[in-house]
């Protein structure tokens, strides 16, 4: 949207006519993209990683399990292998379709999952809540004080993004797409236990690409 209204500025047209070109954006722009995931989370052939997370699962081998988030959790790839792990998820998305399908997957593999209708801006997080956050190409800037506030002290942050370079041949959405070194300081104070900034396949989107992934404690 902001794209949008900056290319309308540079086109020449005054602050009443963005605001007017806009104002069908912000009344169903996030409806529409809600359908927009709804579709692609459960679509019969999916265009995205359906595996748990690879850094995820490294990063949480032989880790005690205990309560966990996961942030914009979609068809539930990431709760449901932290649950086979014992973890007790809980897991919310603003796509209702998507968590139905998360739902229905976990009881086939026998393990239980709490689900939340809710955006980021909507859900809360709590305070000293979690043993672990994981935040999954969902983000991450705009979660930044809930994940400090709501980790328990000694709790793992556990994110997988887009490095900038990955924009350069495909239309990434900014919010998945982090700077040179960006994630070494976006939990402050924060413990950086792992950092990758690598070539890898992502789980979603363009395939081989460079992603950067982050795993940090709470103090």
């Amino acid at each position: 949207m902001n794209r949008f209204a900056a290319k309308l500025r540079a086109d020449g047209q005054t602050v009443g006519e963005i605001d007017a070109a806009l104002a069908p954006l912000r009344k169903f722009g996030p409806k529409l993209e809600h359908e927009m995931w709804n579709r692609n989370l459960t679509a019969e052939k999916p265009s995205f990683n359906t595996e748990p997370n690879a850094f995820l699962v490294a990063m949480t081998k032989g880790r005690k399990a205990g309560s966990a988030l996961d942030v914009g959790m979609g068809q539930g790839r990431n709760a449901i292998y932290l649950a086979k792990q014992g973890w007790d998820v809980t897991g919310f998305d603003p796509a209702d379709r998507a968590l139905a399908r998360a739902q229905e997957l976990a009881a086939h593999q026998g393990v239980k999952i709490k689900t939340v209708l809710s955006t980021s801006e909507t859900f809360d997080f709590g305070k000293n809540k979690w043993d672990l956050i994981l935040i999954s190409y969902a983000g991450g800037r705009d979660v930044k004080k809930q994940v400090i506030d709501s980790l328990k002290p000694g709790g793992l942050v556990i994110l997988e993004g887009f490095h900038h370079d990955a924009t350069k041949g495909s239309s990434i959405g900014g919010s998945v797409v982090f700077q040179t070194n960006e994630l070494l300081t976006l939990f402050t104070g924060f413990r950086v236990l792992q950092y990758e900034d690598a070539q890898a396949k992502a789980d979603f989107g363009p395939g081989e690409t460079r992603v950067v992934r982050l795993l940090a404690q709470k103090p």
